[in-house]
């Protein structure tokens, strides 16, 4: 177990280095080792999803991360999410967000962020922008916090004239 904790470290600085090839192979080495190692999964997911734009391959591997995982490395339940929106998939992604927020040390305002972009794309203002607020009140990050700020903006940009003014009412 030692030897694929040391190797991980190695996919992390060969990540950070963006040497994505080192990386890839490593985590195939961890996984020629332990199958169920849940964290090399992740990493594979996201090789997949971002660099190789195998986006099958990538949902493989985040589902065998969640498997394998059970609850403990919640940085997936986040990229697993963003994989299944950008493909429309809102059931499924609703599934592993709330999944997600039951999870220890979960990003739970990104996670909440994620719901606001599916109620969005789904054109459901009014519960973006709920989830958008919530969103902004669990996010600790600054940067994160003002582009929070603009996407409540611009959702409320969308309502219609009589759901301005409703807002408007509650909030004036």
């Amino acid at each position: 177990m030692q030897d694929v904790e040391n190797l991980f470290l190695e996919v992390s600085k060969a990540i950070d280095e963006r040497d994505i090839s080192a990386a890839k192979e490593l985590l195939e080495e961890i996984l020629s080792i332990d199958p169920g190692y849940g964290r090399a999964h992740n990493h594979l997911g996201w090789i997949y999803e971002t660099k190789i734009k195998d986006f099958e391959r990538a949902k493989r591997h985040y589902e065998l991360a969640i498997k394998f995982c059970k609850g403990t490395y919640p940085v997936v339940y986040v990229n697993f999410s963003y994989l299944l929106i950008e493909f429309g998939d809102y059931e499924k992604a609703i599934e592993i967000i709330s999944e997600g927020l039951k999870t220890k040390g979960a990003d739970k305002a990104t996670l909440q962020y994620q719901k606001g972009k599916i109620a969005e794309y789904q054109q459901d203002f009014k519960s973006a922008l709920s989830q958008y607020e919530l969103a902004r009140k669990l996010s600790f990050n600054k940067e994160f916090h003002s582009m929070l700020e603009n996407e409540i903006a611009r959702v409320k940009s969308k309502f219609s004239f009589w759901d301005k003014f409703l807002l408007w009412i509650k909030n004036p």
